[in-house]
């Protein structure tokens, strides 16, 4: 048997036991999911090139949440052409069970393994080409990345799950004629969203004012990779941070702990310490170092 589908088999048999041991144990009165809305394939370019304003969130609770969680370990294709491919659904949330950690844990670690197993022989395929002939024409719309996620288990007496919303900065700098040359060079390729003259009038604007600045390299700095993620406080008061794309499983605990609510996303203003960047591009969120 080909191993991808091997592996892929391994995921979707220790995720329907995940199922049933969820259905059999979860404690349906503390389970919580935080619902986000889809990003449909309109919305992706726009996201692409403007950020997130707003991101509403739902919170889920009892058997909601239960059948939700469910279906989120269970999320790794998108069927729908309407929706986007790119942006993954999250699911942050927790799953309690009853049961002790030796019911569900040989489960959660033989999904995880497979998940990883997976991922790595997704990673030996040289070129975007031949993954896509072994990995996505073998698997009509699966996602890969939503293929990989590891469910995380806590077991124990936990202080506190603190639900919140994280970004990882891209930097990319480069010398100003460098970023010049970009800008020629993205003449050939014209937006869906553009004319020929609307994107040429576009891009001449842009030129102008990296042409104007004095500073010999210029910086992109955007905020990306907006996800949820959770900071988890033990007993002892420390305290380490989880990616929250997957509700996270809790057994063997005496206490409630405390979920705080993952609030809506709202945009703000970009970090970029502006006593020593200036907006150069907005479109591109390029900017120059002053002195």
């Amino acid at each position: 048997m080909n191993l991808l589908r091997y592996y892929m088999n391994e995921i979707e048999s220790h995720t329907q036991a995940l199922t049933k041991l969820v259905r059999q144990y979860v404690m349906t009165d503390q389970a919580v999911v935080y619902s986000l809305p889809r990003i449909s394939k309109e919305e992706e370019q726009e996201i692409i090139d403007d950020d997130y304003d707003v991101i509403p969130v739902t919170t889920l609770t009892g058997e909601e949440a239960v059948e939700t969680g469910i279906e989120a370990f269970q999320d790794m294709y998108v069927f729908n052409n309407d929706l986007s491919r790119r942006f993954v659904q999250k699911y942050p949330g927790i799953l309690p069970l009853s049961c002790p950690a030796t019911i569900v844990e040989p489960t959660l670690t033989a999904l995880n393994q497979a998940k990883q197993a997976f991922k790595q022989e997704v990673q030996k395929f040289d070129g975007p080409d031949e993954k896509f002939f072994e990995v996505h024409d073998r698997f009509n719309y699966l996602i890969t990345t939503m293929a990989y996620r590891k469910i995380y288990h806590f077991n124990g007496d936990y202080k506190a799950f603190y639900f919140n919303w994280s970004r990882r900065p891209r930097v990319e700098s480069d010398t100003r004629q460098n970023w010049l040359d970009k800008l020629e060079r993205a003449r050939a390729t014209i937006p869906a969203n553009h004319t020929r003259e609307s994107w040429y009038a576009l891009l001449d604007a842009d030129i102008q004012k990296v042409s104007e600045v004095m500073q010999p390299k210029l910086s992109v700095r955007r905020p990306i990779k907006l996800r949820p993620e959770c900071s988890v406080r033990d007993k002892e008061n420390k305290m380490l941070g989880y990616s929250a794309g997957l509700p996270f499983i809790l057994t063997g605990f005496t206490e409630k702990p405390r979920v705080t609510t993952l609030k809506d996303y709202v945009r703000k203003p970009p970090q970029t310490h502006t006593a020593n960047w200036q907006l150069v591009v907005p479109r591109m969120h390029l900017y120059q170092k002053l002195k």
